[in-house]
């Protein structure tokens, strides 16, 4: 049975490990993987123009700095096109573009990431979260939430979703 993967965009150097077991998941069971980006990140030019000693005020979400919606756009495709290296992982390994998706987190509700992903794992239909050990070992925050967040997160979820940590 085909399996249908997310993948939070979680920004460490262990998302590779996550896209490494996604990618041979989805290549001996087949199925698709759908990175999950919970947040618009600006690119790095917003960074140095507001380098005032607080990059993570920038880094909150899109409405924590003014922009237009045609800005915004350019930010996540800026983001999508980030995934160069994590793409070739998947080609890789069997894994072409036809079962690779993407998609942004809905930031209207102004929950945490890893109520966004859980939302979005119920929502459409996911069989299995992919995180990597690395993330709980160094505590990687993702717009405020933990790993371990995620995980209960998607723990509440009742079984509905499976969570992998790599």
């Amino acid at each position: 049975m085909a399996t249908k993967i997310l993948l939070p965009v979680f920004p460490s150097e262990s998302f590779y490990d996550a896209v490494v077991a996604a990618g041979d998941l989805i290549a001996s069971e087949g199925g698709m993987v759908t990175f999950l980006f919970t947040q618009t990140r600006p690119p790095e030019e917003v960074y140095a123009q507001n380098a005032d000693g607080h990059p993570s005020e920038i880094d909150v979400t899109e409405d924590s700095i003014p922009a237009d919606a045609r800005e915004l756009e350019r930010w996540r495709d800026l983001q999508i096109q980030g995934l160069t290296e994590a793409r070739a992982l998947l080609r890789e390994r069997g894994v072409g573009e036809d079962r690779i998706d993407q998609l942004f987190a809905d930031q209207a509700d102004h929950e945490s990431a890893a109520e966004a992903i859980a939302d979005e794992a119920a929502a459409g239909s996911y069989d299995l979260v992919i995180l990597a050990r690395g993330y709980f070992s160094k505590e990687v925050d993702d717009a405020g939430s933990l790993p371990a967040d995620v995980a209960h997160a998607i723990q509440e979820l009742g079984g509905e979703v499976r969570l992998l940590v790599t």
